[in-house]
């Protein structure tokens, strides 16, 4: 800040130090001399219309400093306001397209636990019945689980008996050969 002195008529610059006082530059003549008021080491900035915001914000009016900061606190409120409106949107989309699958899901852990039960039941079944321990019997309880028998070919020259043994080979391996076995368990 430059000052006129009203009887000389002499401009007077002013510089500010580190230590937040404000001196003439006749009194303050080095860049870095213990202040002259509180004797600490300080650098000096010297006080003109072109200085840094953030000194200049301590000769600006309080009022005006106030409202300024009061519109950039409003700018960061609105854009707060708007971040968490976007995410929250997304995560209610989000919800919504997953919650049919999440409900399938569920219908199916319910049939899995429904069956699991079933054929732990039929499984604890069998070992009291004889009747169920035959392969057919418990081929016919299961009913979709076993796979169909593969055929059998007669090869050129293959005698009937040969044929009739491979079918009944054939027959045998399918009655203990299940679709989707569970993990853990192997079939026979």
């Amino acid at each position: 800040a430059v000052v006129s002195t009203q009887s000389t008529g002499q401009k007077v610059r002013f510089i500010l130090t580190s230590c937040g006082h404000i001196f003439c530059t006749d009194c303050y003549t080095k860049q870095s001399l213990p202040c002259l008021f509180c004797k600490s080491k300080c650098s000096i900035t010297q006080l003109k219309p072109n200085m840094s915001p953030d000194i200049q914000i301590f000769f600006m009016d309080p009022i005006d400093v106030a409202s300024k900061l009061n519109k950039q606190m409003l700018k960061v409120l609105d854009f707060q306001k708007l971040q968490r409106k976007n995410i929250t949107r997304h995560r209610v989309e989000t919800i919504k397209r997953l919650e049919p699958r999440v409900s399938d899901l569920q219908r199916q852990i319910k049939q899995l636990i429904e069956e699991n039960k079933r054929l732990k039941s039929m499984i604890s079944g069998s070992m009291k019945s004889p009747g169920l321990n035959s392969p057919r019997s418990f081929a016919q309880v299961l009913g979709s689980r076993i796979t169909p028998p593969p055929a059998v070919f007669q090869t050129p020259g293959a005698s009937p008996r040969s044929v009739e043994c491979g079918k009944r080979s054939a027959e045998f391996s399918s009655r203990w050969s299940y679709k989707n076995v569970p993990s853990g368990r192997s079939s026979r």
